[in-house]
């Protein structure tokens, strides 16, 4: 067999992209934040923000509507602007407030399971997963996040043009105050290219998803009223170096018919597989080893015993439980000793 440039030895250097949905934050926190406060999705929005006198005051019928319905017909009238903002600053507010739980959360265990080379792009406002990243930073090599449509979390320097976590005030390079970044709010045609912020995170991912050999969808249903971001990726996607070696996961409660009708046009062949829930995937099963054991039984035929990612009671556990692939990963850097894995 031919060598492949991103396989050396037992280590695959192609990112594993993973793609979050509102469907992700809410299967992390089924029962709310650490306070109890619930994560929205377009159906309940309008209930759980509070919002919902605000629209009757407005005499605007959301009963029974879907909030991508509700603010794409406000968007469209221009008197209604100021109601529209007002509408923003109370969404923003809501999400700005929500913390993570004290245990490890899926978050946790998502960004703790992928490496350097990996993303993990999302759709959602909320800021847990950043709040999740923080709290793992002790990790160095961590995956590159992505803000598909902007989030509660992240500020930005107007002079560098960097991004950080916007509880640091300043920037820290210059010194500049960062300023929150823009909410991609749901209208039916959304404009990836007006917002440089929102343009370079799906320049970035466009990118990342050329080279993936394995590409993970959590909790994304792909709404019809997004249509111009299932292309966007589709588009880059077809492109991909390795698709025919490529591997899609899709983590969804829906029925595998919904599924695999939704994602029909990504998937090559037989080569995607459907969980219910986050500890099903390979990620879960090889972390921090997705890519590298996917190639090596794809590939080489070697059947590997799965490395099963436990649920803990403390971060301080989690990492000591990643701390053998870690070392593992910083001797393959030093003398490129292979990664070892259990057959079968």
């Amino acid at each position: 067999m031919p060598k492949l440039p991103w396989l050396d030895k037992t280590v695959n250097h192609s990112p594993h992209v993973v793609l979050l949905g509102a469907g992700a934050s809410l299967a992390t926190f089924k029962n709310g934040d650490a306070r109890g406060k619930i994560l929205p999705l377009m159906h309940n929005l309008v209930d759980v923000v509070g919002i919902g006198e605000l629209l009757s005051k407005h005499r605007i019928n959301y009963k029974n509507e879907n909030f991508e319905e509700v603010y794409n017909d406000l968007s469209e009238e221009k008197d209604l602007k100021p109601l529209s903002e007002e509408i923003e600053e109370k969404i923003f507010k809501y999400f700005s407030a929500l913390k993570i739980s004290e245990k490890p959360t899926i978050y946790d265990y998502l960004v703790v399971s992928l490496r350097e080379k990996d993303a993990i792009a999302t759709f959602n406002w909320d800021p847990l997963l950043l709040q999740a990243y923080a709290r793992n930073s002790a990790i160095k090599k961590l995956p590159r996040l992505l803000f598909l449509h902007g989030n509660v979390g992240v500020g930005i320097c107007e002079k560098d043009k960097t991004l950080a976590r916007i509880e640091f005030y300043i920037c820290h390079h210059c010194g500049h105050k960062l300023q929150p970044i823009k909410l991609l709010y749901p209208i039916k045609k959304k404009d990836y290219n007006s917002d440089p912020v929102i343009k370079d995170q799906w320049t970035t991912l466009r990118k990342y998803l050329k080279h993936a050999y394995m590409f993970t969808i959590f909790g994304y249903s792909a709404p019809t009223m997004d249509e111009a971001a299932k292309q966007l990726m589709l588009e880059v996607w077809k492109k991909n170096e390795s698709l025919e070696l490529t591997e899609i996961e899709i983590i969804d409660i829906k029925s595998e018919k919904e599924i695999e009708e939704t994602w029909k046009d990504f998937t090559f062949s037989h080569h995607y597989k459907i969980y219910k829930d986050f500890f099903g995937s390979h990620i879960a099963k090889f972390p921090r080893r997705s890519c590298d054991a996917f190639a090596q039984s794809s590939l080489m035929c070697k059947f590997l015993k799965d490395n099963q990612l436990p649920k803990f009671d403390s971060i301080e556990d989690l990492h000591k439980w990643m701390k053998p692939l870690i070392d593992e990963e910083e001797k393959y850097e030093k003398d490129g000793t292979p990664f070892p894995f259990d057959g079968l």
